[in-house]
């Protein structure tokens, strides 16, 4: 997986959901989000950088160094 939520520190605005291009973070019934398709990822950080809380990570897989 390469995003992680802190789930203490999201407010569940659904930023991430929103501006996914390629629709990888879905959204659970509680609006919960979660990373749904984790090998779509293109790892462009635009969740990470634009989650108001900072409660998004994204993990660089070691593959990539």
């Amino acid at each position: 997986m390469t995003a992680t939520f802190d789930y203490e520190k999201c407010t569940k605005c659904g930023t991430c959901y929103n501006l996914c291009p390629l629709d990888v973070i879905s959204l659970d019934e509680g609006g919960k989000p979660y990373v749904r398709y984790p090998d779509e990822c293109q790892l462009c950080f635009i969740c990470q950088v634009e989650c108001p809380a900072k409660a998004i990570h994204v993990k660089i897989p070691l593959a990539f160094w």
